[in-house]
């Protein structure tokens, strides 16, 4: 179709069923086509201030990266554990990644409510997680509880931290207190090993 021509029934229809559609659709300007996926009044859906938005929004993406992180350290630890402990952490390793998993979807999703962009590309994780390298190759299990410990432990501490920050967006808040919970769980389950 091109920009000017009149919408078939279809499109209309279609259209009719999405008002921020329509919206975008009629706002089209020449040289150029609008995207669909867009909207004047995502900021408004959320009833928050800009500046509450905007901090809610740091606090659940610098998350996200750790999330991330703490993800993909879990998958490589259960890939490439080694010892008399492998067969059950192996096992928990998977637990772990795959509930780290659950609540990176929950954050991202929180974000988008926010109407901000959710951001867990590779380079980005890697320069925003702010975690000490974690080992490559095999890993001994005493290795990888007390590396997974740390890293737990400080990822905790850190969104601990946040949840003053979102004490003023409940939504974001409870968001964090969730996954605050699962880390604590995770980090108290790694420490059961160590005692």
């Amino acid at each position: 179709m091109k920009l000017g021509q009149p919408l078939c029934a279809a499109a209309l229809l279609a259209l009719a069923a999405s008002p921020a559609l329509a919206q975008k659709a009629a706002d089209t300007t020449e040289g150029g086509v609008a995207s669909a996926y867009e909207s004047k009044a995502a900021k408004d859906q959320v009833p928050l201030t800009e500046d509450l938005r905007k901090t809610s929004n740091e606090a659940l993406q610098a998350t996200l990266y750790e999330l991330t992180e703490l993800q993909h350290r879990d998958h490589q630890a259960h890939w490439n554990v080694t010892g008399p402990l492998f067969y059950e952490l192996h096992d928990l390793l998977e637990h772990l990644y795959e509930e780290v998993f659950t609540m990176i979807d929950v954050v991202a999703e929180r974000e988008r409510a926010l109407a901000s962009p959710a951001d867990s590309r590779p380079v980005a994780v890697a320069e925003n997680a702010k975690l000490d390298d974690f080992p490559a190759g095999l890993m001994r299990d005493k290795q990888v509880l007390e590396q997974l410990s740390k890293d737990y432990h400080e990822v905790a501490q850190r969104v601990h931290g946040r949840l003053e920050a979102t004490k003023d967006d409940p939504a974001s808040q409870d968001t964090l207190i969730d996954v605050s919970r699962m880390l604590d769980k995770h980090l108290w389950m790694l420490r059961a090993f160590q005692l």
